[in-house]
């Protein structure tokens, strides 16, 4: 049966990017996420996509996307690359999801997210929101990945 994960990563990473497509085309599963793209048009009139803030009121639709991905997701991954710690777009998602999850399973919600590292990345620091929960790291393995999300499903 297939299992819907959620996919937190930093958006702007190319390197990150690629690893969720990656992985998304590997699996049994069904991979979600969610962009952090806001449109912002010039003086000129043309349009551009830009990462939104996640404190910029205009981030509230996302947000609550976002939320109801949680609802229909399991289980949630962090992929972490060198500058990930920094993405307040994944710390939200984390401390979220955590949230939800722990309210349904009380002291149990850390069991169902984790970090995985992506390749050439094994040393990048974890997002504190992982660090305080003393959420397990995988290393860049898919197989293993998908042996995690089959575990308790």
């Amino acid at each position: 049966m297939a299992i819907t994960v959620f996919v937190s990563f930093n958006h702007a990473d190319q390197k990150q990017l690629e690893a969720f497509d990656l992985l998304k085309n590997k699996t049994k599963h069904v991979f979600e996420s969610h962009d952090h793209l806001c449109k912002e048009v010039s003086p000129d009139g043309s349009e551009k996509l830009i990462i939104c803030q996640i404190n910029e009121g205009r981030s509230k639709p996302m947000r609550e996307e976002i939320i109801k991905k949680f609802e229909q997701c399991s289980k949630l991954v962090v992929l972490m690359g060198n500058e990930t710690y920094k993405d307040a777009w994944v710390e939200w998602e984390v401390n979220n999801f955590y949230k939800m999850k722990d309210a349904l399973l009380p002291g149990k919600a850390w069991m169902n997210i984790r970090g995985m590292f992506l390749e050439g990345c094994e040393k990048a620091t974890a997002p504190k929101a992982l660090e305080c929960r003393s959420t397990q790291r995988l290393a860049w393995d898919p197989e293993a990945l998908e042996k995690w999300i089959d575990e308790l499903s």
